[in-house]
C-alpha cells in the first residue's frame, strides 16, 4: 500500500482460496479460520482499514463459500473505493496470485473503475516468514513428546470430524 503510494479511500480485501459451501457446512474449519486470520491481521495494523475477507478460484456449477473476489471488487468499485488485494491463504506465488489476482481481477477492477487496485505480494520466502517458520519447527522438535500441533485443538466446536483428540492434540 505505501509502495503504491499510500491510495486513499481503499477496501482492503483478504483474498483467500474458496471452498465448496458443502464442505464448509459439513464442518470443516476453512473459513472460520481464515476470517480469524484476517481479523488478527487487521488487529495489528497501524491505522483502521475498511477491510473484507473474500474467495477466489471457484469452479464448477456447486455453489462455493463467498462472497467471491470479483465479487467483491465489483461492490468497492459500485462504492468508489480502490481495493488493496492481499492473498491472505497463499504463502507463495503461483497461478492463483499471478494470474488471478495480478491479471485477471485486476483488469476487472480497472474496467469497473475501481480507482486503485494494489495487490500485496504472498509471503514467499520473506525473512519473517521462514524464520517463524523455523522457530515453530525447532520449538516442536523441543517438546516433551515429539512434535504436536502448535497452539490449541479448539476445532470441535466448529469442525465436530476433528479427528484428533480435543485435548491432547494426539491423533485420535
Amino acid at each position: 500500500w505505501r509502495e503504491a503510494g499510500s491510495p486513499d479511500k481503499v477496501r482492503l480485501l483478504f483474498s483467500a482460496h474458496g471452498l465448496p459451501q458443502k464442505v464448509v457446512d459439513g464442518g470443516d474449519p476453512y473459513q472460520a479460520q481464515i476470517e480469524a486470520t484476517a481479523a488478527a491481521v487487521v488487529a495489528r495494523l497501524e491505522a483502521a482499514w475498511d477491510w473484507s475477507v473474500c474467495y477466489q478460484s471457484r469452479v464448477g456449477p456447486m455453489a462455493w463459500i463467498g462472497p467471491a473476489t470479483p465479487d467483491a471488487i465489483a461492490q468497492a468499485a459500485r462504492e468508489g473505493l480502490g481495493v488493496v488485494v492481499a492473498p491472505i491463504a497463499f504463502v507463495s506465488e503461483h497461478v492463483e496470485t499471478l494470474v488471478e489476482l495480478d491479471h485477471e481481477y485486476a483488469a476487472l477492477a480497472a474496467d469497473l473503475g475501481c480507482p486503485a487496485y494494489v495487490r500485496v505480494p504472498a509471503l514467499g520466502v520473506d525473512r519473517v516468514f521462514i524464520d517463524g517458520l523455523a522457530r515453530i519447527a525447532v520449538e516442536a522438535l523441543a517438546r516433551d513428546g515429539g512434535v504436536r500441533p502448535a497452539g490449541d485443538w479448539a476445532c470441535a466446536a466448529c469442525w465436530p470430524k476433528c479427528a484428533r483428540d480435543q485435548r491432547t492434540g494426539a491423533a485420535a
